[in-house]
């Protein structure tokens, strides 16, 4: 059966309302099966890995924990290589072979988007946590969930911190922003931060994706006489700035969004990638003061190898809090376990807590993003992590 014709005769059911002998797609007496789609090969494998990994681990708890209502949960993990035209690949397969009854995990930012259409026919119900854009929920999708801030309004904050309370505001600041939809996010959030505070714009440097050389935007940055640096790359491109800029002999503060949140950041940087600032909506691994960061390591230590918990990173924190938020709405909808009973529970919550891993999560009629709230945090790379600097700031 076609993923079309599966769609059709969703809709279908869906008009029937009353066929209740016929179950909905993944869903047993015993079992419910789930669908992600994430960078698992290539230079992103750093994030989809760490993503997969979390997501093992829920589900592993969750049957360990009896299931939800019963039903024992199966992921089935597809690998899109973070390319967009693989993503829709995989869901295909997973909506034909496998028969997903949703889907947890969501790739890229262009990779979710190629797989939007689909989602939207099927009704299947999605949560992203990996990569947020406007474009995932502006128009909203009835089946699309989306946690956590965009780009843009993660750099906002950061930038909020760093003049209400670093007292940066007299500094002469600049972007690094890569050529395309992820840099323009990045940069309309340090457009906000400069029009509302009035700050010193001297510099704005667009770069091409995948740029290993930041040599002579730096020499710009020194001759500009910079102080403060919104970096705009994805992984290595800020910690070749930051060499750059230490090479250099600049006094520069820097700051990125939660993609520069990784430790293989600082290692790529070495002493140069010490005190930096990242912004992000969740915390370090090592925020052990959190209560849902402690239960996730707990897990994490019963489930995972040491060399699978080496390999975590703040993107199993956002795929476990995803889970958690998943699993609440399907156990909200008891054994009567059906695609839109999801969307109506998803759509439903109001405050839901995470232990400290998000913001508060909340939904509506016409509303499929939960901004939650945005923290800061600074790299110490002798230690190998990051230390919450901020207190949590919401979204307006």
């Amino acid at each position: 059966m076609n993923w079309i014709l599966k769609g059709a005769l969703s809709v279908t059911l869906l008009v029937a309302g009353a066929v209740g002998a016929m179950a909905e797609p993944g869903v047993t007496d015993d079992k419910v099966v789930l669908g992600a789609v994430d960078p698992l090969t290539g230079p992103p494998s750093l994030l989809g890995k760490a993503h997969r990994l979390a997501l093992q681990v829920w589900q592993d708890d969750v049957n360990a924990r009896g299931g939800i209502n019963g039903r024992k949960v199966e992921i089935v993990f597809e690998d899109d290589g973070y390319v967009p035209a693989r993503s829709l690949q995989a869901l295909k397969k997973m909506v034909e072979v496998d028969d997903i009854f949703g889907l947890i995990g969501t790739s890229g930012s262009a990779q979710l988007a190629a797989m939007m259409p689909m989602i939207n026919e099927l009704g299947i119900p999605t949560l992203n946590n990996m990569a947020v854009n406007s474009h995932h929920f502006n128009p909203p999708l009835n089946p699309l969930f989306v946690v956590g801030p965009t780009y843009c309004q993660e750099i906002a904050a950061g930038m909020t911190y760093l003049v209400e309370e670093l007292g940066l505001k007299d500094g002469k600041y600049a972007i690094a922003f890569q050529d395309d939809e992820f840099g323009d996010d990045v940069r309309c959030g340090y457009l906000e931060g400069v029009k509302k505070y009035g700050l010193n714009n001297v510099l704005e440097l667009e770069f091409k994706r995948g740029q290993k050389d930041f040599s002579a935007e730096m020499l710009r940055a020194r001759a500009a006489g910079v102080t403060v640096l919104v970096s705009g790359g994805v992984v290595a491109e800020h910690s070749i700035m930051l060499k750059e800029a230490a090479k250099n002999r600049m006094d520069i503060t820097f700051l990125g969004a939660h993609s520069a949140h990784l430790t293989p950041v600082q290692a790529l940087a070495g002493s140069a990638g010490d005190g930096y600032y990242a912004a992000d909506y969740v915390p370090a691994l090592t925020s052990l003061e959190v209560p849902g960061v402690a239960k996730f390591m707990e897990l994490a230590n019963t489930y995972l190898s040491e060399d699978e918990r080496n390999s975590l990173n703040r993107y199993s924190l956002a795929g476990y809090a995803g889970a958690l938020i998943f699993e609440h709405a399907m156990a909200e909808c008891g054994a009567d376990l059906t695609r839109a009973c999801v969307i109506e529970k998803l759509e439903g919550l109001d405050g839901f807590e995470t232990d400290g891993l998000l913001g508060p999560v909340t939904y509506g009629k016409g509303n499929r993003h939960a901004p939650t709230a945005a923290i800061v945090l600074q790299s110490n790379a002798d230690k190998k992590d990051f230390t919450i600097v901020s207190e949590r700031m919401e979204i307006e």
